[in-house]
């Protein structure tokens, strides 16, 4: 499956040049975990991208600020794809006419597509508890568990310090003009330097509320991956 890599920085011009941003780079603790491919990405493929005009300060914000932005599309894409994949599982076990009662005590009228994913966390904990979660599913869900948990707490480490980087971003625009950039860096650098903290702005609303959606995936793949 592909996603739309969310481009950090849309003009590159004469006084800038386009640099890419793999799953190694924004969280190299999953690179050659195979959960790349799980989620849609190849290890080597671009995520986002960020940009150098050959000013170290601005060339060190940028990549810095494209790496929260990266780890926000890795985090949107695996509570995704994680939760579609926790949905067919739930499914697969309505289809289990011997647990049809059971589970419309849960859900109620719901049809199965439109289940919340803590209702799918209700109808595969009951499967659990009668021992029709396969090996291969619990293997799953120990293997994402790790990986989520892992993306979780770079999120909230991520909190932490983007409000200095959207401090350090605004001070290199409004010293632009003091920075002793040739003219052919000038432009590039302040589109750069706005779209960057615009991303950051976002991170900052989004992250936490992603970090507690993964935060319930965690708990409950933990529980439906122990033996």
């Amino acid at each position: 499956m592909k996603y739309l890599t969310l481009i950090v920085l849309l003009v590159v011009s004469l006084g800038a040049k386009k640099y890419e941003l793999t799953l190694a780079d924004i969280e190299p603790a999953l690179a050659g975990t195979g959960i790349a491919e799980q989620i849609g990405f190849a290890d080597k493929e671009s995520i986002v991208t960020y940009m150098k005009i050959g000013k170290s300060s601005y060339d060190d914000f940028f990549k810095t600020s494209a790496k929260l932005n990266g780890l926000s599309v890795l985090s949107t894409v695996m509570t995704s794809t994680t939760t579609d994949q926790l949905k067919k599982y739930a499914m697969s076990k309505y289809a289990d006419e011997a647990m049809q009662d059971n589970i419309k005590e849960f859900v109620g009228d719901v049809p199965p597509e439109e289940w919340s994913t803590e209702q799918s966390l209700a109808v595969m904990r009951m499967a659990k508890e009668q021992d029709k979660i396969s090996n291969d599913e619990k293997k799953y869900f120990v293997n994402t568990a790790l990986s989520l948990a892992i993306v979780a707490a770079s999120l909230t480490k991520g909190t932490e310090e983007v409000g200095d980087l959207i401090k350090d971003g605004k001070s290199l625009l409004k010293n632009i003009t003091k920075a002793k950039l040739k003219l052919k860096q000038i432009k590039p650098a302040t589109k750069g330097l706005k779209g960057s903290i615009k991303n950051l702005k976002n991170f900052k609303e989004n992250a936490p509320v992603a970090a507690e959606e993964m935060a319930v995936l965690v708990k409950g793949f933990k529980m439906l991956g122990e033996s």
